[in-house]
């Protein structure tokens, strides 16, 4: 029973006393403390009471250090992790936003742009190739009709020659005929 008394008092002491900051209680200490000569004596109940606090200020200024250095090692591993998933979330962006300007093609990477440029430019190329076979053909078509035309007429006035040649010629056989038979019949006679 007296030791509840004296934990009770002195809890009642300790905490009238941690009521006060530690520069306040030491000054208390020192105004309530007698002197001897040049002395300050101190009832030992009283540096006791002091030495407890001091301690209790210490230890809870120790655990609150220990706790700010295990918070700290906590947020620096976040931070870390967090480090970690940002270089890995800007490699990902970074890749897509290679994707999303380039494009393979043949087995070629291009920009996005500039395979526009090379596409449009060989669509524009073949299209004027295009033009120019087509114009060539319709010429080449008119020079092929004009020649068959051509061929056409003459051989016609070819054919027409020797129509007339022959025809000639078998005039001129026949009269030769004529003449020869006139000739025979003027030596029979």
């Amino acid at each position: 029973m007296k030791i509840k008394l004296v934990f009770i008092i002195f809890c009642m002491v300790g905490y009238s006393v941690s009521a006060q900051t530690l520069d306040d209680q030491f000054a208390n200490l020192k105004e309530n403390s007698g002197t001897y000569k040049s002395y300050k004596v101190i009832e030992q109940t009283e540096l006791a009471d002091f030495w407890g606090v001091v301690q209790d200020s210490v230890s809870q200024s120790k655990q609150k250090l220990s706790d700010a250095n295990t918070q700290i090692i906590n947020q620096q591993s976040e931070i870390a992790k967090l480090k970690t998933t940002i270089s890995q979330k800007d490699e990902a962006i970074g890749a897509k936003d290679y994707l999303a300007t380039h494009i393979e093609a043949l087995g070629i990477d291009f920009e996005k742009e500039s395979f526009k440029i090379i596409t449009y430019t060989i669509i524009i190329a073949l299209m004027i190739a295009l033009g120019l076979i087509i114009f060539k053909y319709k010429d080449n078509n008119k020079v092929a009709k004009k020649k068959t035309g051509d061929y056409e007429r003459l051989h016609e006035e070819f054919e027409e020659y020797k129509r007339n040649a022959l025809e000639k010629q078998m005039k001129l056989r026949r009269d030769l005929q004529t003449e020869r038979n006139k000739l025979d019949d003027i030596r029979s006679n």
